[in-house]
């Protein structure tokens, strides 16, 4: 046996058979885990986490036996981590992986394809082009569309702004900004998008060196989605300043509350004005195969480019997320050539050509094998049932007494908050106590582990949110989380009817004492 190849696949003995102790032992912990699981989240105090952490992790300097690295991974690992496929799991984006891109996952770390070159992912780069060309069919881009396998929306959205801005310079100044650098006018360039956009947008500007400030935001309608009227009156006064619009983001599923903005109208806006229009469908892409709900991303095909991410409602593990790009002549923008990785001459396809991004995942394979698995029909019933369960909840809501819903869900976000009964005289100490109360709320269920909720903030105003991807919650598991939000806050309130008792009581015998 050659040095140390009982730690790497091969075809010797001694490699599978550590291969199968090892992957086989994790899946069985993760088997019996799943098993026994009760609860989302197992609350532990901060400091004794960090203590049990400091205890187990450390840099051996021998081997350890295979049973008590299992050990430290189940009490650190397992037994602390949000379980974020137990349906009281409902608070961000943040999806439980299915099963078929788990098993994807074993297939890719285990092949390691780096899908820079052609020469490292030889199958991969065309599976992942293939996927790709799935996609672009899907949105009805045009033949000439192409795009690219991404880290995830953070890293999408700065790809469209990105090109954007170099396309924008090259047309307007003759400039090639990745050789000659920004033109002085780049203080000038403006981009658009609504206030409930994600803050990618604005982070995107400053690592552009257009800094924040470019970013105008446009107000919202009462639906939460860009007022298109506003957007007009935005470019406009951008223009009378003397400043340059080059770019609008449009939403395609607000982080909150699931809004799509005005796509059409947007797109005719931005082709009047010659802007660049990237669509930010991180979340709603999936609408895309809903049976129901599909036209809900009509015009999507008319964006010069697209975020979708399938660590969202795709169910993929993260990170997976896709750029696709309307005319991909724009990829020129960001090549550059290395002789040792894709010389120019080279007629194979690179997918560094399209990526800001050297190494990179080979993530399609998971997409791949979902659809192949699951089909396209079934998981678009995934998407339309876990709408319609949003609808349900967010009806259950709007009749509780003490309950504020803030929206009507579009997708599968319900925000709302707790509204108490007690009532102080100032008005912004009331706002205080409300948004102290919904905080409560939210922390306590928490720590309990059996119902995840986040909570966002809209005027000022502390909400909770439900974010219902998962595909396995049940209208009545969530209305009996929900009694449980309401009873903790009839709780709460009698407790601070308490103090504040107290506290006349109190004032009572001190303007007693001093008359």
């Amino acid at each position: 046996m050659a040095p140390f190849e009982k730690w790497f696949l091969s075809s010797s003995k001694e490699s599978l058979e550590n291969y199968e102790a090892m992957i086989g032992g994790m899946t069985e912990m993760i088997k019996r885990h799943y098993y026994e699981l009760k609860s989302a989240y197992t609350h532990i105090d901060v400091e004794e986490l960090s203590n049990l952490v400091n205890r187990s992790v450390y840099f051996s300097k021998h081997e350890q036996p295979l049973e008590d690295l299992f050990d430290s991974v189940q009490a650190v690992v397992m037994n602390h981590s949000l379980h974020i496929s137990h349906p009281g799991a409902m608070a961000h984006l943040h999806c439980p992986p299915i099963i078929p891109a788990l098993a994807a996952e074993v297939m890719i770390s285990a092949l390691n394809q780096s899908m820079d070159s052609w020469d490292q992912s030889p199958a991969a780069t065309y599976i992942e082009d293939k996927v790709i060309d799935e996609l672009t069919q899907q949105i009805g881009y045009p033949s000439s569309s192409s795009g690219i396998f991404t880290s995830g929306g953070t890293q999408s959205n700065y790809m469209g702004l990105l090109l954007a801005r170099n396309e924008y310079c090259h047309s307007a100044f003759s400039m090639d900004v990745s050789k000659e650098g920004l033109p002085f006018q780049a203080k000038k360039l403006r981009i658009f998008c609504s206030e409930k956009a994600h803050f990618t947008v604005q982070q995107s500007a400053a690592q552009l060196g257009l800094g924040m400030r470019a970013v105008v935001s446009v107000k919202c309608n009462e639906q939460h989605e860009m007022d298109i009227k506003s957007l007009e009156e935005a470019i406009q006064e951008v223009k009378a300043q003397g400043n340059l619009p080059f770019a609008i983001v449009a939403t395609a599923g607000t982080t909150d509350f699931g809004s799509v903005d005005p796509l059409f109208e947007i797109s005719e806006l931005a082709k009047k004005e010659g802007l660049w229009l990237h669509a930010d469908a991180a979340y709603g892409g999936a609408l895309l195969f809903s049976h129901k709900y599909r036209e809900r991303l009509k015009a999507l095909e008319r964006a010069d480019s697209i975020t979708m991410d399938f660590h969202k409602w795709f169910y993929q593990p993260v990170s997976c997320g896709a750029f696709l790009l309307k005319n991909s002549a724009m990829f020129k923008h960001i090549q550059l050539h290395a002789d040792y990785l894709n010389p120019e001459e080279d007629e194979h396809v690179h997918l560094v050509d399209r990526s800001i991004q050297t190494t990179k995942r080979f993530d399609a394979l998971k997409l791949w094998l979902t659809f192949g698995a699951v089909g396209a029909n079934e998981y678009g019933e995934m998407v339309d049932h876990t709408i319609e369960t949003a609808k349900q909840t967010a009806d259950y809501l709007q009749k509780q007494r003490n309950v504020e819903v803030l929206n009507d869900p579009y997708m599968n976000a319900v925000v709302f908050r707790y509204v108490p009964d007690i009532l102080y005289s100032d008005c912004q100490k009331q706002q205080h106590y409300e948004n102290r109360l919904n905080q409560r709320i939210q922390q306590h269920l928490y720590e309990k582990g059996t119902f995840i909720m986040a909570k966002t903030k809209h005027k000022e105003r502390v909400y909770l949110k439900l974010t219902m991807l998962n595909p396995m919650i049940t209208f009545d598991s969530v209305v009996t989380h929900l009694e449980e939000v309401v009873a903790l806050g009839k709780q709460f309130e009698k407790k601070e009817e308490r103090l504040r008792e107290r506290s006349v009581i109190g004032q009572f015998y001190y303007d007693a004492k001093h008359y």
